[in-house]
């Protein structure tokens, strides 16, 4: 595959939402220029004008990518729901650090202090702890939950974000798991952290994590790009 063709291609979908339309035209596009790049190729051109002739061959672009543009109340609800979004999760984020911070203030403070047993202020700072983890995954959750279906199409994916069929009762229950996914595993990864104070062994949580992520995909047969 010439490597100018893949980044034209790639330039030419930068802004263009990651649906599934969207990646078959795309994957389409790819396939086509690369068949005429071939083709002027073995007519005896150089790689230069093989890829300027295979550019002009694919004929007006604009218009095949033009049906692939959110309509205008799309983009207003898309603009909304993003606001939203950052505003939450950096709420979350205040809230994840507050809860680390009331685990060991507590504790320090009675310590320095001498305001009492250093156990009993401990676990109130672990009680609030989970208190503010509770209200920040509440938070996650709700504004993961709370995509508009007119707009979840149009919401782009990370790279190597795996691609799932919602047609299917499967596909619908997986994409349904994995917007919890990441979240579970930051409770599991704050509790299991702040109690046994292992930091230096639990962040091989996300390795396992990831691990199994995969392997869930692997045996679910869902595409990974």
């Amino acid at each position: 595959m010439n490597s100018k063709i893949k980044n034209y291609v790639e330039v030419l979908f930068t802004d263009i939402p990651s649906t599934r339309k969207s990646q078959e035209l795309k994957e389409e596009i790819l396939s086509n220029l690369n068949e005429h790049f071939e083709e002027h190729l073995r007519e005896g051109k150089s790689e230069n004008q093989a890829y300027t002739e295979a550019l002009g061959d694919l004929g007006d672009i604009d218009e095949l990518l033009k049906d692939l543009a959110p309509e205008q109340e799309i983009k207003e609800k898309l603009d909304v729901y993003r606001k939203r979004r950052a505003r939450n999760t950096s709420i979350a984020v205040m809230l994840y650090i507050a809860g680390a911070i009331a685990l060991i203030a507590p504790a320090g403070i009675a310590s320095v202090f001498q305001l009492g047993n250093e156990d009993k202020f401990g676990i109130i700072g672990f009680i609030v702890l989970l208190v503010f983890v509770a209200i920040a995954t509440g938070i996650l959750i709700y504004t993961k939950m709370s995509v508009p279906q007119d707009v979840e199409p149009f919401l782009k994916q990370k790279p190597n974000e795996p691609v799932i069929d919602t047609s299917t009762k499967k596909g619908r229950f997986l994409a349904a798991f994995m917007k919890l996914y990441w979240t579970l595993i930051t409770i599991i990864y704050l509790v299991v952290s702040f109690t046994t104070g292992e930091w230096g062994l639990t962040w091989l949580i996300w390795l396992i994590a990831s691990a199994i992520k995969h392997a869930i995909f692997l045996i679910a047969d869902v595409e990974e790009r």
